[in-house]
């Protein structure tokens, strides 16, 4: 982390965006720009009527459909459907969905296949060069420049049926990301700017999103926000957080965004007494006195679960998963050993605010 005058280094991530109600309709035009002819679609369950409409606009491009998607990626699904790109001659992937859909895109395009994303909720991941892949447990995470989407097209219209608990969850997901990128080891004055844009947009708009998921302004308003969160993690880098949210996810299979949403106001509270002015920044963007403390209620306030006990996680985890981190910890401002990642996810287990 560095400040505005310190010496940084920034990797922008190019990717072309189309945003606005109604840019899915013109996605066939994008895979003719691309000079794409023969695609994979891979659409999440949820969205299957918005898929069956894509298919009849995607006319003979489209070669293959993937309905299929699980969380976390599981590394014999990945490999099953790059195969069966591979064998119908396939020259590209279309996705369309939240973060799982996403996830199996970026797993396929790791063939070289390029990527155009459709995203329907505020999961982000749509932004970053980073997969992931889960076999036997384990999470395996890394950082690709052909799993980056060479189009991604927001269109508002697709995230008005969210139910509110995906709502919430898929935003706390985004929240994440940006609050990250603020600590994180790349976090720079260019990533820093977009990280707290993005935070004063989702706290804003998500609460509204929930309750009254037609309105358009909160809805634009969100994804614009979840984008500029994956773009921001996706310059300064993931660290400790990602971290517990990978291990936790691949070894005991909790809902992805629920668990970011857990867990993300105890990390902003482990970290922010070594922030300094950026402590206080982050409760600016929030909109309150303390971050860790903001982000606690505002997820409570959106009706989600914040005990990691209650989303499946078992105690004995608590002791697993901080020696597990502890022996390779991430870069984070606030060093972290086994014993304060054991009261870090105590407390998160519980639910209770952070200390």
């Amino acid at each position: 982390m560095t400040g505005p005058a310190g010496r940084f280094t920034h990797e922008g991530v190019p990717i072309r965006i189309v945003f606005g109600a109604g840019v899915r309709n013109g996605l066939a035009e994008e895979l003719d720009r691309l000079g794409l002819r023969q695609v994979v679609l891979i659409a999440s369950e949820s969205s299957r009527a918005e898929a069956d409409a894509m298919v009849a606009a995607l006319d003979h491009r489209l070669t293959w459909r993937v309905d299929g998607v699980r969380q976390h990626v599981p590394t014999e699904l990945a490999q099953e459907v790059t195969d069966d790109a591979m064998r119908v001659g396939a020259d590209g992937v279309v996705t369309l969905g939240g973060g799982s859909a996403t996830g199996l895109g970026k797993a396929v395009a790791l063939s070289g296949l390029p990527l155009v994303a459709v995203p329907t909720t505020y999961a982000g991941s749509e932004m970053t060069p980073v997969w992931g892949v889960t076999t036997a447990g384990r999470k395996q995470t890394g950082c690709d420049p052909r799993v980056v989407p060479k189009t991604v097209l927001y269109d508002p219209e697709l995230t008005y049926p969210l139910p509110p608990h995906i709502t919430a969850a898929s935003g706390m997901n985004a929240l994440a990301h940006c609050l990250e990128a603020l600590w994180a080891a790349g976090a720079s004055p260019l990533t820093e700017p977009l990280a707290l844009d993005a935070c004063r947009a989702l706290c804003a708009s998500l609460p509204v999103a929930v309750v009254e998921p037609w309105d358009s302004k909160a809805r634009g308003r969100a994804l614009v926000g979840a984008c500029q969160a994956g773009m921001a993690l996706a310059g300064a880098g993931t660290g400790l957080h990602h971290k517990l949210c990978h291990v936790l996810g691949g070894r005991y299979d909790l809902p992805h965004a629920e668990t970011h949403a857990a867990l993300l106001p105890h990390v902003v509270g482990f970290n922010e007494p070594v922030l300094g002015s950026l402590s206080a920044r982050m409760a600016v963007a929030v909109g309150t006195g303390r971050a860790s403390t903001a982000v606690h209620d505002l997820a409570s306030r959106m009706g989600l679960t914040m005990a990691l006990g209650d989303l499946g996680m078992p105690e004995s985890a608590i002791g697993e998963v901080a020696t597990e981190v502890a022996a390779a910890p991430p870069q984070n401002p606030r060093p972290a050993d086994e014993a304060s990642l054991r009261s870090l996810l105590r407390a998160a287990w519980e639910g209770d605010g952070p200390a």
